[in-house]
């Protein structure tokens, strides 16, 4: 059996399942979407590893629309399924995970579904996990370029996590989710872009991040069965993966080669629900840096704007300014957008550190289960 595999997350709606409201960009059920173009790429790319792919949410109809992209292609192609699901947890539960965190092994947020791809990757011996997204396209390079590196020795410091980044049709190697213009008073996505220019400006190819791109990571199992995503958070699993694998011990490094084209659909959901699902996000992760220990200042420009006491207030003032936007032009964007500077002041501190403390404890128990899991 090959040491690696590449996980490959897809998401999809259904009329009574707005999914929208959790992922970016899901694809409803009756369009082709992007998956066929990621296997294509892979095909053509001549990758000969083991390819797991995990339909989100767990739906039959959206299994089968997966299973049917995925048929009759000469790729070793496994899709995840509610069996492989069930399979999973009952294995947990037999090695004796808490039944309290058995709920949080699900498909319903970003940090569940990667760390369905952990679980798979360990119950079946992989030691490598390349992971894409599947709205992305591999040059044949890319199998190569994602195994550089990995268990090398950077100082003192072994290489097991690694991240990289996307290009754009264009060539660009900065990203533009949210579009600058809606929210000027959020530079989410300029931030992050800074981080990826000093990254990229960096004398060695490898550097340690402060960064991560969900869709372009590599993780060795010395860190994966010990490190897990964070199932109590909305959105953002892949940053908040490195600040996890820092409580660990563990840094996560940014590699200059890493490089895959990055080609997400057009726009339909609403500008004001990512925004509110950053506002939930930071707040959260603000909190988790708090109860590690780690200063803002300690996070990289990107993290440490969105970490500050202040996050309240620059969330309000950037929701009211984009609602303005919108107050003659449409009224739901206008309403939602003034309902995110609501959504900043809650739920209380206190809450939030409840899930920090949740996460530990789900964390405590990753690493007592998982190597026995993997043996």
């Amino acid at each position: 059996m090959a040491t690696q595999c590449m996980v490959i997350p897809t998401y999809w709606s259904t009329p009574d399942t707005p999914s929208w409201q959790v992922f970016d960009h899901p694809t409803p059920l009756d369009e082709p979407g992007t998956l066929g173009r990621t296997l294509d790429s892979l095909e053509h790319s001549g990758f000969r590893d083991p390819v797991v792919i995990f339909p989100a949410p767990t739906d039959s109809r959206i299994e089968a629309k997966v299973k049917a992209i995925c048929q009759n292609r000469p790729l070793d192609i496994h899709v995840f399924s509610g069996t492989d699901l069930r399979s999973i947890r009952e294995r947990l539960q037999l090695q004796g995970f808490p039944a309290l965190f058995l709920e949080t092994i699900n498909m319903e947020s970003y940090g569940g579904i990667r760390n369905m791809g952990l679980l798979y990757a360990a119950l079946h011996g992989f030691d490598t996990i390349i992971m894409i997204d599947d709205d992305e396209c591999i040059a044949p390079d890319y199998g190569g370029s994602a195994l550089a590196f990995m268990g090398d020795h950077q100082g003192a410091k072994t290489i097991l996590g690694k991240t990289g980044c996307v290009v754009d049709a264009n060539g660009d190697k900065f990203y533009d989710g949210q579009k600058a213009g809606t929210l000027p008073l959020w530079p989410k996505d300029e931030l992050f872009n800074n981080e990826v220019r000093t990254a990229l400006g960096e004398k060695n190819r490898l550097s340690e991040t402060k960064i991560a791109f969900g869709g372009n990571m590599v993780l060795n199992s010395g860190l994966f069965l010990h490190v897990p995503f964070d199932p109590y958070g909305t959105r953002g699993e892949d940053d908040d993966y490195v600040l996890n694998a820092r409580y660990y011990g563990q840094p996560l490094f940014f590699d200059q080669g890493l490089l895959l084209l990055h080609l997400p659909p057009a726009r339909t959901c609403n500008y004001w629900t990512r925004q509110r699902q950053d506002i939930i996000h930071f707040r959260y992760l603000r909190e988790k840096a708090r109860a590690f220990g780690f200063a803002p200042q300690s996070l990289g420009s990107f993290l440490e704007y969105f970490t500050q006491d202040d996050l309240e207030y620059k969330a309000v003032t950037a929701s009211v300014k984009a609602a303005l936007r919108f107050v003659d032009t449409n009224k739901a964007e206008f309403t939602e957008f003034l309902n995110n500077a609501i959504v900043a002041e809650s739920p209380p501190a206190a809450q939030l550190r409840l899930r920090v403390n949740s996460f530990l404890r789900f964390m405590d128990a990753w690493q007592k289960v998982l190597p026995k899991l993997a043996k």
